[in-house]
């Protein structure tokens, strides 16, 4: 990879778990062996440090953008999984960025030496100038009408503006009121990408600090986080990795690896 691959997490819809599938995309990418920074751009409500015991890392994002330090000084490093991690501003009043900062900011990263940059965003649709600059955008939604409708309605933006899009659908329950796989399928039009089950593993792993990915490993959510990283990063021209090993999946692999998750118990 000749450049870091930056990779936008959205959501139009709150509480669907969008930084939780940010944090442990990243941990499990970085696992990989890939250099992975970890951005909080939820200039509302950031909520990454708060997942990765950063709350007293305040200046981070903010520090950057109005150019009191650079991206490689103001990173803080999580120890349980060595990420790099520009966390949010959480106190006092918060100014929305500059157009300008924003772009400054992004052209910078691509000048990093890291390998991906994930970005977690605020819920909602930024303006477009958020979205040129990115190599694509993970939307995640939960399997409700809301929401993925709310999906839908980003997926629309990201193609007018020809951004590379896919959809995550989180806390899936298999109950009788969620939408099925095909019913999410029909409304998005475009791929979806896995889908994360419902794991009381989750909040415990954010009370720890630390990504469900690497806190329990074994569960249902964390095996789906990780055959979802090697296929985000197989995309962004990085190796395909499982245990080591460059592999190609192909479509019977696939289809073997994302049943294994659906009916895992």
């Amino acid at each position: 990879m000749s450049k870091p691959y930056i990779i936008r997490i959205s959501s139009q819809k709150g509480g669907v778990g969008k930084t939780t599938v940010a944090t442990n995309l990243a941990a499990a990418i970085r696992d990989m062996g890939y250099k992975v920074l970890l951005v909080d751009f939820d200039f509302t409500n950031p909520s990454v440090g708060f997942h990765m015991g950063l709350e007293d890392a305040n200046s981070g994002v903010r520090a950057v953008l109005t150019k009191k330090t650079t991206i490689g000084h103001a990173a803080a490093v999580h120890e349980p999984t060595g990420l790099h991690i520009l966390p949010g501003e959480v106190r006092g009043i918060v100014r929305q960025p500059k157009a300008a900062e924003i772009n400054a900011f992004l052209s910078n990263a691509k000048k990093t030496n890291y390998n991906f940059i994930l970005i977690d965003t605020a819920p909602g649709y930024d303006p477009d100038i958020m979205l040129t600059r990115f190599d694509e955008d993970i939307i995640v939604a939960t399997p409700d009408v809301p929401a993925c409708v709310s999906a839908c309605r980003l997926s629309n933006k990201y193609d007018k503006a020809h951004l590379k899009h896919s959809l995550i659908v989180n806390k899936v329950r298999n109950a009788r009121y969620e939408l099925s796989y095909n019913e999410i399928l029909d409304m998005y039009g475009g791929e979806i990408s896995g889908l994360l089950y419902e794991d009381d593993a989750v909040p415990a792993s954010i009370a720890a600090h630390i990504p469900t990915y690497v806190f329990r490993p074994r569960t249902r959510f964390s095996r789906a986080v990780g055959e979802l990283s090697r296929r985000y990063a197989s995309r962004a021209g990085a190796e395909y990795k499982t245990e080591g090993v460059y592999v190609r999946k192909g479509l019977f692999g696939w289809l073997r690896s994302f049943f294994y998750t659906r009916n895992e118990k």
